[in-house]
């Protein structure tokens, strides 16, 4: 019952990025075919290849199943004034600056949903269409010997080539920033914030 009220949550979410669809005079998709379709378990099988290498603080490795293009996107705003880390470059050194500075052990990601999706259909927000993986996991973090545990969820974009070229988060901050004490966002360049998408 917990896995279908996740499910139909997380349905929901994606639904409501596309409501101003028409608003937007986007052409429809044909009657025949749905504006989402479920997409090849290959893709949550990529998007888990990847969580575990981020699990493991291997970022340089975590590097190999993105795109050169690809946008990280933190939770730290709303749409228009969330951080936003652009370029594979730019993603792997903050990651790595993290390791370094942050004082984090461990990282454990558990209880995963995945859920791929093809969105035949421009997404509001994103302005994309293809694979998008819906991801909730619990991620279980160790700080200097402090545990904090922070249920999360992830959309996480593919390319043409299956590379990840967008990741979307949210998730509530409040016990990393309580346990850290500190913005880890901070070593960010105020640059990066996102002025609009």
């Amino acid at each position: 019952m917990k896995k279908m009220i996740t499910l139909t949550a997380l349905f929901a979410l994606l639904l409501s990025c596309n409501d101003k669809a028409a608003e937007r005079n986007e052409k429809p998709v044909a009657n025949n075919q749905s504006n989402y379709e479920v997409a090849s378990e290959r893709y949550s099988d990529l998007n888990e290849e990847a969580l575990a290498k981020m699990a493991a603080l291997d970022f340089n490795a975590w590097g190999e199943v993105l795109s050169d293009d690809v946008q990280y996107f933190f939770p730290d705003g709303d749409a228009d004034t969330r951080t936003v880390l652009k370029g594979k470059e730019e993603v792997i050194n903050w990651w790595n600056d993290w390791k370094q500075n942050s004082g984090i052990e461990t990282m454990t990601f558990s209880n995963t949903v995945f859920i791929p999706v093809k969105a035949n259909q421009k997404l509001n927000y994103s302005g994309l269409t293809g694979v998008i993986v819906l991801a909730y996991v619990s991620n279980e973090m160790v700080y200097n010997g402090q545990p904090v545990n922070v249920r999360m969820n992830i959309a996480t974009h593919f390319n043409n080539d299956s590379l990840i070229d967008r990741i979307y988060t949210y998730y509530d901050r409040t016990p990393i920033l309580n346990t850290v004490n500190a913005n880890l966002l901070e070593i960010v360049a105020p640059g990066n914030k996102q002025e609009s998408n």
